[in-house]
């Protein structure tokens, strides 16, 4: 048996004779043609053997090559960049040495053009295979099974243009007996899978358009410069360049080329938006990490700051007591701090609620020195307590609009909670009160549930939640994204709980961020909360979860599962319910980009008057009297087949009924929730 390395040598010599081998049958053909000398010319079968033999081991000698990590697209872009760049600058000393052989020392001889044809042409189709190797690795990166088969077709028609070779080398009047529109379509349909790109950021993109750029340039160089081997009719070996593959891989490479160039150009001005929304899910974790990492107050002032600087591109900012004592500064020197603070007092700014001051440039003269002229002051509540203040300041007029406040009240909120547990754990060490702070996290995580049910006069809610322990890690929510759209989300935290809780209120924090994309898909939110909890949450944690995205006016529902219990829903067309039994992993099992392998989206059109009853698995693993069996999930599904009439409040009483009946008891051992909902 060959091992990998002796393969790679094998493949390198054979590439390495069967280019000599390539050379010299062209230099024999047209040495003998310049003499004149009677010869049987090389069999079309022996030249296309040989140059298919070197492109094939070209190939896998350059895809073991370009092995670079996983998703470093920079690391690809960069690979071709450097091989175009190497190539351009060896033809154009080839060009220079053959402009200087042929006008200066007028050394003219056809054998001489024979050789630099042939290093033109190994350093052109050294150039394409390097590409279409990274263009394949571009295309098939997050695959559907469309770009799979169209991938392996595209492929296959190589293969055939290859075969081509063997039976006649000059094939380029095939493509006249090809439906020219048809290739073209072929070659455009592949080059618009580009799902790469949204994974780039501003500054990778526009290193990105470079490079692709100078690629499309060098090849326009290699096609102007092997123009001359076509009009020097002495020549014999231009058949090479004329043959059906190199012309087709040509035109694959260039089209994708400027395909993804258009599509990072036009992508350019939403890069900031996703780098934003990305920035907001890291000030998240970094908050949320505070407490995970012990750290103290002063930490998650911090990274509240700092966080909410970057948002909204303030100026400056810091942290102050209720009595104006100034915590946390940045940006800012003492005497503008007296100014804004003498501001807010005469504002006056209480705590109470947040404030937001502008200060007119141009018609009172008391303002022509004023370096700040924006101001916002959000009070940081915890405990239903305002503790201190956040400042942040910008030196233009009215340069903080209600969608930045809102950002920063986003942050604020989670800091609180953060600053609220941090006491919790200090006064459960240092008191020993576990049973006062535990009633007191209740109310905090009650508090993170959603206050108002009332969605639409589409759409009715009924939801009913208690932890097994005070807290526990069952979470639903609900965000209406506009008047006929609203997303619902229950989710489960492994374990019980004051950890549990607080897993809970990082995943509330993640939902209410990437709720607000009005566009995200309910597999994109899972992949995106993946990527953000992996750093929060413990290896040994988990969290399993249903998101569904509800369009009243088109009448569907898009719906994923990370390893969620199934769904329960009831046709009222069919008049029959059913578990809808989508896959999907639990967020924090896999902790690494391939998280979106194992989520998918799907999507059901309802009819008015559809159930769908969301649960945890403390409703289908109630235990019986004997403390044997479990509840199940077929009782839930009778109930809602025979009381799917009633109101949704006494539909969630017969089932709770059904289950105490069942374990001889009203108290559930593990938390649970019930959300039902009529569409």
């Amino acid at each position: 048996m060959f091992s990998y390395n002796s393969v790679k040598r094998i493949s390198t010599i054979v590439c390495i004779i069967s280019w000599v081998l390539l050379l010299f049958i062209g230099v024999q053909e047209q040495y003998l043609t310049d003499e004149q000398i009677p010869h049987a010319p090389f069999p079309s079968f022996v030249k296309g053997l040989i140059l298919n033999v070197w492109i094939i081991t070209t190939y896998f000698n350059i895809w073991i090559f370009f092995q670079p990590k996983e998703r470093d697209f920079q690391g690809l872009l960069w690979q071709i960049f450097v091989v175009a760049l190497l190539s351009t600058l060896l033809s154009m000393g080839v060009n220079i040495l053959l402009t200087w052989l042929r006008d200066d020392l007028e050394y003219n001889l056809p054998v001489l053009y024979a050789i630099f044809f042939h290093v033109e042409f190994t350093l052109l189709m050294t150039l394409l295979i390097s590409t279409f190797v990274t263009w394949k690795k571009l295309i098939l990166f997050e695959q559907t099974r469309f770009t799979h088969y169209t991938w392996l077709l595209f492929e296959i028609f190589l293969g055939i243009t290859m075969v081509a070779h063997f039976f006649r080398i000059g094939t380029i009047d095939v493509y006249f007996k090809i439906p020219s529109i048809f290739l073209t379509l072929w070659i455009l349909m592949i080059s618009v899978n580009v799902r790469w790109v949204p994974h780039l950021n501003f500054q990778q993109k526009i290193q990105g358009i470079f490079k692709l750029g100078f690629i499309i340039l060098a090849l326009s160089y290699f096609v102007a410069s092997l123009k001359f081997y076509f009009y020097e009719q002495s020549l014999v070996s231009d058949d090479i360049v004329k043959n059906l593959f190199p012309l087709t891989l040509l035109i694959f490479v260039f089209v994708y080329a400027a395909s993804s160039t258009l599509f990072m150009l036009f992508s350019l001005p939403t890069s900031s938006v996703f780098e934003k929304k990305e920035q907001e899910i890291s000030s998240f974790r970094n908050l949320s990490l505070a407490v995970r990492d012990g750290k103290k107050e002063s930490d998650v002032y911090r990274v509240l700051l700092n966080s909410s600087l970057k948002s909204i591109q303030a100026d400056a900012g810091w942290i102050m007591s209720n009595d104006y004592e100034v915590k946390v500064v940045t940006g800012i020197d003492e005497e503008d701090v007296r100014q804004v603070l003498s501001d807010l007092r005469n504002a006056p700014y209480n705590g109470g609620a947040p404030l937001k001051l502008n200060y007119q440039p141009y018609f009172r003269k008391e303002n022509a020195n004023r370096n700040y002229r924006s101001i916002l002051a959000i009070p940081i509540i915890v405990d239903q307590q305002v503790r201190d203040s956040l400042i942040l300041v910008k030196r233009l007029h009215n340069s903080i609009d209600s969608v930045m406040q809102s950002t920063v009240n986003t942050y604020v909120a989670q800091a609180g909670i953060a600053l609220f547990n941090l006491d919790l754990l200090s006064k459960a060490v240092k008191n020993e009160v576990y049973k006062n702070s535990m009633q007191i996290a209740k109310q905090t995580q009650e508090a993170l549930m959603p206050k108002s049910l009332e969605i639409n006069e589409n759409i009715e809610v009924y939801v009913t939640w208690e932890p097994a322990i005070v807290v526990g890690g069952d979470y639903y929510d609900m965000h209406r994204l506009n008047d006929h759209e609203v997303s619902f989300i229950i989710a489960d935290v492994s374990g019980k709980g004051p950890k549990a809780a607080f897993n809970m209120a990082q995943m509330k924090g993640i939902y209410q961020s990437l709720a607000r994309e009005e566009s995200i898909k309910p597999d994109e939110f899972f992949t995106k909360a993946n990527a953000a909890l992996t750093g929060c949450i413990q290896r040994d944690t988990f969290i399993t979860a249903t998101y569904l995205h509800v369009n009243t006016d088109a009448m569907k529902v898009d719906f994923a599962r990370a390893g969620h219990c199934p769904t329960l829903y009831y046709d009222t067309e069919k008049q029959e319910a059913q578990f809808l039994e989508n896959r999907g992993l639990g967020l924090g099992i896999v902790r690494n980009n391939s998280y979106s392998k194992f989520i998918h989206n799907h999507e059901i059109k309802y009819n008015h008057g559809d159930l769908m009853i969301l649960y945890t698995d403390g409703i289908t693993e109630a235990r019986s009297k004997n403390g044997v069996d479990e509840y199940g999930y077929e009782h839930m599904k009778k109930i809602i087949e025979e009381y799917h009439e009633l109101p949704l409040k006494e539909i969630a009483n017969k089932i709770l009924e059904d289950i105490y009946g069942f374990m001889g008891k009203k108290a559930m051992d593990d938390d649970f929730t019930l959300l039902l909902i009529r569409l």
